[in-house]
Parts: structure tokens; sequence; C-alpha cells
């Protein structure tokens, strides 16, 4: 009986697809791969079989479905994955793909939840654990009662409902709270700060429970957000909070979430991203039969050594871990002894892919005024429009 699959994995443009590509490939599955910008990472690799450019989920929604349809048809598709921000719209006409193949995507009622971060600030509270105070900008008698009691040294987060990668998060001290017009940014949230280490945690659920798991702290980023060293760490209340919510969601898909870890070692939740992330970088081939709904007794978790990094990130995001003496040293080890995400003895063309395609994200983030991070979504993001 022949087991191998066909499997449609999309946003291409990302690290995670480009890993799950080659993990599925060594596994012996055939491996097509979608994206709407048309220099993504994994097109570059021999792991793929297929790729093909398709229009914008967020600007050419119907066409983006139908040619998606087209591509599941076509190759008899029996899995189809995905792993950015398109998943959002893959989950809203899930019913249309359904019929020809797996969808690996919960439905979009609840991704549509965990993505707002209001809405999942609500649901985690009411679930029992502990959040930081959080108001809807809307809320200003809330606002003001929370910063005038806070200490004077007490700063605060602003972000916006809907966002990625920590983008245009700021960090505002209690005079400057006071002073600025914050009821003007409709769609933020404003939130205590909590003094700690950000961690990450990455799932993989079905029906409620969890296959798959890894947990890393935050030490290098891109900008404030998108971690780009990973090394596994075991943090039981981190794993407690996972299991709790993705059974009390009757979770299935991809999940992963933001704490805070203070300095007694709670882990306070912040925020999810119910999709693909950087933490699937921890796991090899075995994860694969977590995709394909095998029997898993126990949840998989990475090999105790499984430390990686995204070099190129690491470089062009050093600077200021280079002018600072504490983390200097720190960024010099990570960078010379993690092996590079993108790099394989097998599979070498994305890692001189990867220069050409970031020159063409950066002429595309300067031809339109935007950040790289920015630019990275811009045709695939979703931030709470009707679909």
């Amino acid at each position: 009986m022949n087991t191998n699959k066909t499997i449609l994995i999309t946003g291409a443009r990302a690290p995670a697809a480009l890993h799950l590509c080659r993990l599925f490939h060594s596994t012996g599955h055939t491996v097509i791969i979608a994206d709407s910008t048309p220099y993504p990472l994994s097109k570059a690799s021999t792991s793929t079989d297929y790729f093909y450019e398709i229009p914008s989920p967020k600007w050419n929604t119907k066409e983006s479905i139908d040619a998606l349809l087209s591509i599941i048809q076509r190759h008899h598709v029996d899995v189809l994955i995905p792993t950015c921000e398109e998943i959002f719209y893959i989950a809203r006409y899930k019913e249309i793909f359904s019929p020809f193949c797996h969808v690996f995507v919960d439905d979009f009622h609840k991704l549509s939840l965990l993505h707002n971060k209001w809405g999942f600030i609500q649901l985690t509270a009411n679930l029992g654990w502990r959040v930081p105070a959080t108001y809807k900008i809307n809320n200003e008698h809330a606002i003001k009662t929370m910063i005038h009691e806070a200490p004077a040294t007490t700063p605060f987060v602003l972000k916006p409902i809907f966002s990625r990668f920590s983008d245009k998060v700021e960090f505002i001290t209690k005079e400057a709270a006071i002073k600025e017009n914050i009821v003007d940014k409709s769609n933020y949230i404003i939130q205590e700060f909590i003094p700690g280490t950000q961690h990450c945690s990455y799932s993989i659920a079905q029906s409620g429970n969890v296959l798959a798991h890894s947990t890393y702290k935050t030490e290098f980023t891109a900008g404030l957000g998108a971690t780009i060293a990973f090394k596994p760490i075991d943090h039981a209340k981190i794993e407690q909070f996972v299991e709790h919510m993705v059974k009390e969601l009757d979770f299935s898909g991809q999940i992963a979430f933001d704490f805070i870890v203070t300095e007694n070692g709670d882990a306070i939740p912040i925020e999810c991203n119910p999709r693909a992330t950087s933490g699937l970088h921890l796991f090899d081939e075995e994860i694969v039969s977590a995709f394909l709904n095998a029997k898993i007794d126990q949840p998989l978790t990475p090999k105790v050594n499984a430390e990686c990094a995204i070099r190129l990130a690491m470089l062009v995001y050093g600077l200021p871990y280079v002018k600072s003496k504490q983390k200097r040293k720190r960024w010099l080890q990570v960078l010379r002894s993690y092996p590079d995400i993108m790099y394989s003895r097998t599979d070498r063309k994305p890692y001189f892919y990867q220069f050409f395609s970031m020159y063409k994200l950066w002429r595309e983030s300067v031809k339109h005024k935007r950040t790289m991070l920015e630019q990275t979504t811009h045709d695939i993001a979703w931030d709470g429009e009707p679909l």
C-alpha cells in the first residue's frame, strides 16, 4: 500500500515552510508549494516538486482561493498546510477545499478569536489565567484609572489589536501615556508592562490533544518581536497552559503563544499566533506524523541539542547586540555555533537564494515605503476585515 502523500504548503516565503518542505520530502512525500510572491525561499529548494505563484489572498481573495482549488484538484493533493497569515483566508473558505483534501487548519472563528489580541486576553482571563491588565483604547475611563493608579516608573505597552512580529508596538512611560492622546489610536489596546523575559511556544494539536510541543526563550529578534535564534527549553507552566487552551478550544492545527516569564517563574500569556512559527525548526522528521494524523501516544518534543538560527537575520539585525557589552559575547557565540536554518548539505540552493529574496523584499519595501517586516506580510496579512 502506498503511504506517500501529496502535500500542498502555502506561505512558501517563510523559513518554517522551507523546513516543512525538507521534512516531507525526506520522508518520501510529494511537495507542492504556493505563494503570492514570485521569490519565496522554498522556490529554490530541491525538496519541492512544483511551485505556483498565486494571487494575493488579501487583495484578490477569490482568485487566490480559486487558484489553490485548481492546484489541489490538478495534483490530487492529500493535505493542505498553510504556514503564514494566508491561513485565515484558507480557514474562511475551508469548506471549498475539504471535499478534496484534508485542510490542516481549525475553524475560522477560532483562529480569528486567537489572532485578535483583545479577544485572546479576554478568553485567557475567563479561563482563569493571569494576564496583563488590558483595555481597549476606546475605554478612556478605565485607561486613565489604570495609568493614574500605577507607580510613576511603570511603563505601558500600546499595540494594535491585529498585528504580527510586534509591529507598531510602543513602550510608553506613565508621563507619556498621560500626555499622549492615545484615544486617537483606533483598534489599539493598552497593557500594563510586566517585567520578565519573553518565551514562545509552538504546538501541533488534533481534536483538543497536543501532538507536538516546543518552548524556547527569546534572546535575539528581528525588530521587537520575531525570534531568530532557537534553543528548546522545558517550562512546565507553559506546557500546562498550552494543554489547557488546546483542550478548551478542542483545537486542531498549528498554534503558538508568547509569554512573559517573571523572576519567580510564572508564565503570563500575552499573545497567540494560530499558525506555524519558527518553533517548528526545532523538530526533525518525526513531526511529519503529527501533520498526517498518525497515532501519537506522547507529545513529540525537540531533541535537547536541537538549536538553530537564521544567520542572515542575526547579521542584519545584529547591530544592537554588537553595541551591547552584555549581549555581544552571547550573540557571537550563537552566530558561530548554532546551525543555520537555511543551509542544508543536501539542499544548498535556498541558502544562496535567500540573499536574492531579501534583496527583492528590500526593493519592494523601499518602493512602497514600508518596513521590511511590513513588506513580508503585506499581501497575506489579515487585520480583522470582513471575509
